[in-house]
């Protein structure tokens, strides 16, 4: 019998294996549709596959078309329901992890929806208590190693605020963070 696999934690894995480089990702993960359950629908819209749950970011055009198509319904009725996304795509952002709980080390990787529908039919019990990627030590470890790299490539290449603290002299903590530096582009949020 074959083990289920998360579909979440694969393609997150992916992403933080490419550095975020998602010309790259579209090499090892042809891009599908999307079929999930809404474990959340407000203040958070979230998502899950049944191992782990993510947000969703809508776009306006998204909402805007759900809202023509489906005018008897809002986004915050879908909660407990199932949903296919049919067109998205994924944004790496730096982000303060102390505020946001689906981040992890400053990072976050955004599911953004471009289209989507709801699934017809009936009520979907989940077979298990889904839990936040970003608290998967797999994932908490990819994100850690991404950083390691665009640190290490950032003082290697002569980055100015890249240098690390002087340990040996009695500073003030603040003194002792070091910039992060990225291999990628980052949006803002």
């Amino acid at each position: 019998m074959a083990t289920q696999q998360s579909a979440f934690k694969q393609l997150y894995n992916e992403v933080l294996k490419v550095g975020g480089d998602f010309s790259k990702l579209a090499e090892n993960i042809p891009k599908k549709q999307i079929k999930c359950y809404v474990k959340e629908a407000f203040p958070h819209f979230l998502v899950t596959d049944n191992f782990f749950y993510l947000p969703c970011y809508f776009s306006k055009k998204s909402v805007e078309e759900f809202g023509s198509k489906y005018s008897n319904m809002k986004i915050t009725d879908l909660k407990s329901q199932v949903i296919l996304i049919s067109d998205w795509s994924l944004e790496m952002v730096k982000t303060n992890s102390a505020t946001n709980f689906t981040s992890y080390g400053g990072i976050e990787v955004k599911l953004i929806v471009k289209s989507f529908k709801p699934m017809v039919g009936g009520k979907v019990m989940l077979s298990r208590w889904p839990v936040n990627i970003y608290r998967d030590d797999e994932i908490k470890t990819l994100i850690q190693n991404y950083t390691h790299k665009c640190v290490s490539a950032a003082i290697k290449t002569g980055v100015k605020g890249e240098n690390m603290p002087d340990t040996t002299k009695k500073v003030n903590v603040s003194s002792g963070v070091v910039n992060f530096a990225s291999g990628t582009s980052f949006n803002s949020w």
